[in-house]
């Protein structure tokens, strides 16, 4: 079973996402701030971190590159379906992103895709990000 480490705000979302993974996966760890997720995840073993853009006023965007030096993969879920935050995401290293808007089946898929190697985008993220493609192919700008 694969070491899980959960970054969101809200304790129930983090216990829901234990939840959906026990059985399937071990939770090695969740924080709900920078702080907190700074302070465990060098220690915590995990094979993949679910991360929240969004945490409280901080950004999840920092995170994602500590994960990542520490050779640590990264889901992101997030409710940011905006174009940005998506790509934003994919540029300082995640792995793969689902938003919250999507199934549990979404969110599995992604987890295993990243925990085989794979890179993953959900149906609604892939979207967005096709949407500002063609909204700039449009108005010329490619």
């Amino acid at each position: 079973m694969a070491r899980l480490f959960l970054i969101d705000q809200h304790p129930a979302v983090r216990q829901g996402l234990a939840l959906l993974l026990q059985g399937k996966h071990t939770i090695c760890g969740e924080a709900g701030s920078r702080g907190e997720a700074v302070e465990q995840l060098g220690t915590s073993g995990a094979d993949l971190v679910l991360l929240d853009l969004v945490l409280g006023p901080e950004n999840g965007f920092e995170l994602i590159a500590s994960a990542r030096r520490l050779g640590i993969n990264v889901l992101v879920y997030s409710l940011c379906e905006d174009a940005e935050s998506i790509s934003g995401a994919f540029a300082v290293g995640a792995g793969g992103y689902v938003t919250k808007c999507e199934p549990a089946d979404a969110l599995l898929a992604a987890v295993t895709d990243l925990l085989a190697g794979k890179r993953h985008i959900s149906p609604r993220a892939a979207q967005s990000l096709a949407n500002r493609t063609l909204a700039a192919c449009k108005n010329n700008q490619i």
